[in-house]
């Protein structure tokens, strides 16, 4: 999995390239746990337009950041979710609960706003 990170108005974005299956969902939650480290408190999109796969395991790995970064008094946003990442998350209903945007500078409007 690669990653890309840059800041932009005091807001972290960083960009996930790759897969989630059961053969990289360790490394996917090893990067987003550091995340969570790296950037408590902070407001971070996180841009899954290279994400072309994930599993539910990816779900919960995404729940549980999401999770943490608001006991920290942060904020994670999502943004650039394929239609069918996006599918998953409606049906099960996360998408009520986890900000999703259509891409990252609508995320970043939103979030400094």
């Amino acid at each position: 999995m690669k990653v890309e990170v840059k800041e932009l108005n005091n807001v972290k974005v960083v960009k996930l390239i790759g897969q989630v299956r059961i053969s990289t969902q360790n490394e996917f939650k090893d990067l987003l746990d550091n995340l969570v480290k790296e950037s408590a408190g902070q407001i971070v999109i996180v841009n899954m337009e290279g994400i072309i796969y994930m599993n539910s395991i990816g779900l919960g790995i995404i729940i549980d950041t999401y999770k943490k970064f608001k006991e920290m008094n942060g904020r994670m946003v999502l943004c650039n979710l394929l239609p069918e990442i996006m599918n998953l998350f409606e049906v099960t209903r996360l998408n009520r609960f986890i900000e999703i945007y259509g891409n990252e500078s609508e995320a970043l409007k939103k979030v400094t706003t």
